[in-house]
């Protein structure tokens, strides 16, 4: 039988980052069996993409049990280190095995730019990485022109405005690739390499991408590509 525990005393690295304080959380040996949840994902028959999002490659719910256990295990550390101080509940919006795949050439242009899942302030995101170093991480941008580090709800209509103007002006599509460093647009200011079992959490409004590694082939098998889960959790 496949074990979807989680590890109930892992390694937790806390760190503050940006010129905005960004709270972030790293977590070692976060799951108690990766290789069964690596199993679980299987050959990538079941995976998906979705049209619906921006994400490039393809998705396959994880079990059930496994954000269940996020939301239970690591409230208490949300309330403190987050600053959900008052709150009562976690709930997994979304929880899902992903596999990077998508060649550069068919990137649409906000794909190729640092992104937030939501402006909503009650929202982390959750990415335990099932692959080795080599795949690519996650980076975490400011906006150069704005100096955001994070897209608030005040923040969304003016950053969207400028983005839009900047994307067009440096023909964004006319290049197509992933980005791991610096741009024109964008400073990288902090990075987390990839690990074999090893999760991050941040805020959901932060700026960031996955270091996504197109040298390595962009895999669509889960036993050799870059296979994350990837969690929203909302905090109340």
């Amino acid at each position: 039988m496949l074990d979807f525990t989680l590890n109930d005393n892992p390694s937790l690295t806390k760190l503050t980052i940006g010129k905005e304080n960004i709270p972030l959380l790293i977590i070692d040996g976060f799951a108690n069996k990766p290789d069964d949840l690596i199993s679980c994902a299987g050959d990538g028959s079941l995976f998906r993409a979705d049209q619906q999002n921006f994400y490039p490659g393809k998705r396959f719910l994880a079990p059930a049990i496994y954000s269940e256990q996020i939301c239970k295990k690591y409230l208490s550390l949300f309330k403190s280190y987050f600053g959900f101080d008052t709150a009562t509940i976690a709930t997994a919006l979304m929880s899902a095995f992903a596999v990077s795949d998508r060649a550069p050439e068919h990137l649409k242009p906000i794909q190729m730019l640092p992104h937030f899942d939501t402006a909503n302030i009650n929202q982390l995101a959750v990415v335990h990485y099932l692959c080795e170093p080599k795949h690519g991480g996650t980076s975490f941008y400011r906006h150069r022109a704005s100096a955001y580090e994070r897209i608030t709800s005040a923040r969304l209509v003016s950053y969207g405005q400028q983005l839009k103007k900047e994307a067009i002006a440096h023909q964004l599509h006319k290049n197509p690739c992933y980005v791991n460093s610096d741009n024109r647009l964008f400073e990288q200011f902090h990075s987390v390499a990839a690990g074999m079992n090893r999760a991050v959490i941040y805020p959901s409004m932060a700026l960031h991408s996955g270091d996504i590694n197109p040298i390595l082939g962009l895999s669509s098998d889960p036993q050799i590509g870059r296979l994350t889960i990837g969690s929203f959790i909302y905090v109340e």
